[in-house]
């Protein structure tokens, strides 16, 4: 922080022996003196701009109380400390004074050690002020820097999201909210098709925000390079080889206490062979026949999860039975309204055999218009992402 002794300090008043007495007992500091307001004003107004002012309120011309008036009129000058140093000490006074945006009254006869110690506070207060507004400063700018790159960032991640004509040509009759909670999410989706298959899936990434995208961009590599390189198209053998990878990458056999992963639920559809078949890590199913709603929960291990061994099981239903299906990472289920009560999956089924029959437009709009009316006021407290699929 600065040193007091750095600042100048003003005294306008009409007596000069006044001027004199202050600027004794004031002999450590950098002075200028005024001797009327008019002046002081100019002074203000100059170059040479003070850093408190002390300040008469009986004089000729222009009083006291006018000079604080303008001084807290002009934007320039409105944050000078002002401290009275007058006779005028009636309770009305100095509530005219402070309503001003004066900082203090110093009564006169004056007191050397009170005139000095309250001189000092308000130089300190004025110190401490410059130092928080330089720390902000840097703040601002470190935060300005930071949320840049973020933006940059959220460029990247969407620009490796798959583009929504590509949904629209695979799945016609499709369903995609999709809502980070920061600027950037650890939700991502990912569709696919190789030969007759349609992949789908919707991948929750442990966290949110940067540290959540950098695991879906991770991710979203092992998908592509899983499918289309490697040509793995059953669920199950896909989440396998996904796991493995999660594993690899991060390097959890040396780093075993990393718990970054990803849940997720995998769809195939291959209307060739008349299946829709699944895959899960911790989300499940969800789908219509005419018999109603139906629910094929996933396995209960988290991709890259290296302290638990398991096959991922591919679950397969008759394609041509399935009126329509949905898979969602859980921050739509687990979002909380004012009195802390999570959505549900239990509301969350009832609401997805409310709209049943409805087109897919209509399906997107009640389920958005549903959770903004259950948050209400409620900040987003993770990421969200629901795929529906009406099949056709």
């Amino acid at each position: 922080m600065n040193s007091i002794y750095d600042y100048k300090i003003l005294i306008v008043d009409d007596a000069p022996e006044n001027i004199d007495i202050l600027g004794s007992i004031l002999k450590d500091f950098k002075k200028s003196a005024a001797i009327n307001g008019e002046l002081a004003l100019k002074i203000v107004n100059g170059k040479n701009r003070p850093d408190l002012i002390l300040l008469d309120i009986m004089m000729p011309g222009m009083d006291g109380f006018e000079v604080c008036k303008r001084l807290k009129a002009n934007p320039e000058t409105k944050n000078i400390p002002v401290i009275f140093i007058t006779g005028k000490t009636s309770v009305e006074d100095e509530t005219q004074g402070l309503e001003l945006g004066a900082m203090d009254f110093i009564p006169k006869p004056i007191s050397p050690p009170v005139v000095l110690a309250r001189v000092k506070n308000q130089l300190e207060l004025l110190s401490a002020r410059a130092f928080l507004e330089k720390q902000n400063d840097e703040l601002s700018e470190r935060n300005k820097y930071i949320t840049d790159s973020i933006n940059y960032a959220k460029r990247i991640q969407s620009a490796i999201l798959p583009d929504l004509h590509f949904l629209e040509k695979l799945f016609p009759k499709s369903i995609l909210l999709y809502q980070p909670k920061d600027i950037v999410s650890g939700d991502f989706y990912w569709f696919g098709e190789i030969g007759p298959c349609k992949i789908l899936a919707a991948v929750d990434c442990t966290g949110h925000g940067v540290p959540g995208a950098f695991m879906s961009l991770i991710g979203n590599t092992l998908l592509n390079e899983i499918v289309y390189t490697k040509h793995i198209i059953d669920p199950g053998e896909i989440l396998q080889s996904l796991d493995l990878g999660i594993i690899n990458e991060l390097n959890k056999e040396l780093n075993s206490d990393t718990l970054d992963g990803m849940d997720l639920s995998l769809c195939v559809v291959n209307k060739d062979e008349n299946t829709l078949k699944y895959a899960g890590a911790n989300r499940p199913l969800f789908y219509f026949t005419a018999g109603g709603f139906n629910e094929i929960k996933g396995d209960r291990k988290s991709i890259g999860d290296n302290h638990k061994q398991l096959t991922y099981t591919t679950s397969t239903v008759a394609l041509d039975q399935v009126l329509s299906f949905y898979v969602l990472t859980d921050g739509y289920i687990d979002q909380n309204n004012g009195e802390n009560e999570k959505f549900g999956s239990k509301r969350f089924r009832e609401l997805l055999s409310s709209i049943q029959g409805a087109e897919a437009i209509e399906q997107k709009t009640r389920i958005d218009e549903a959770l903004k009316i259950h948050r209400g006021d409620e900040r987003q407290r993770d990421d969200i992402t629901v795929i529906g699929i009406i099949n056709e």
